[in-house]
């Protein structure tokens, strides 16, 4: 059974058991806006924040920024991957996806 697990900072994830079953397999990702008042999102493996401007999640294809006002994170399924956000969005930005290159020491010896 899957359990979300709440983190300081309005941080919510997948169980740890979930997350090792969902990271073998990629996950597809789509988004549906609807009047610029409601978005579902799928394939949603991370919420790391959110409050009443922005939702930030991570996907597969990097992290996904929503912002507007009003926003809600109305439903969140670890299940399924699926997230439903309502409010006035404004824009939606996505992050490239950033590779750990060894930190410092890496970065020295290239």
């Amino acid at each position: 059974m899957m359990q979300i697990q709440t983190q300081e900072k309005s941080v919510f994830k997948l169980s740890d058991e979930a997350q090792q079953g969902a990271a073998r397999q990629p996950v597809r990702h789509n988004l549906i806006i609807e009047n610029r008042s409601s978005l579902t999102a799928t394939g949603i493996r991370q919420v790391i924040s959110y409050d009443e401007f922005s939702a930030t999640v991570l996907t597969d294809l990097g992290t996904l920024v929503i912002g507007g006002k009003n926003l809600k994170v109305s439903e969140l399924s670890c299940h399924s991957g699926e997230l439903k956000v309502g409010g006035e969005i404004e824009y939606i930005q996505y992050e490239e996806k950033r590779e750990h290159r060894g930190g410092l020491l890496g970065r020295l010896t290239r």
